[in-house]
């Protein structure tokens, strides 16, 4: 989260974060913070009578986090789209993706 390319850039952690925690007390060690996420993006897109579609659960967040790796391989927000491209294309994803993920 504290990660360079995030700073000025992620927005909504703080939210996610207060539905993780509440969540942990219903329910702990039970619910990913990547499904949370999955289920707010389609709600989301849902509410603002975008399309909708099935959101398989399961996922399971990473145990460790690596702030080293996050600053390298993350793009920046004021990055070019030729940048942001060869970023996703380093991942193995392409153009497509690069647009579905940021969309």
């Amino acid at each position: 989260q504290d990660a360079f390319p995030n700073i000025n850039s992620l927005r909504g952690l703080d939210v996610v974060n207060q539905i993780k925690t509440a969540v942990e007390k219903a329910c702990p060690n039970t619910v990913s913070c990547a499904d949370i996420l999955a289920l707010a993006a389609e709600l989301s897109s849902t509410l603002s009578q975008g399309p909708d579609w099935k959101v398989p659960l399961g996922r399971r967040d990473s145990l460790t986090a690596n702030q080293t790796l996050a600053n390298q391989n993350l793009p920046a927000p004021f990055n070019s789209l030729d940048q942001l491209k060869a970023a996703f294309a380093a991942q193995g994803l392409n153009t497509t993706d690069l647009v579905a993920l940021s969309g």
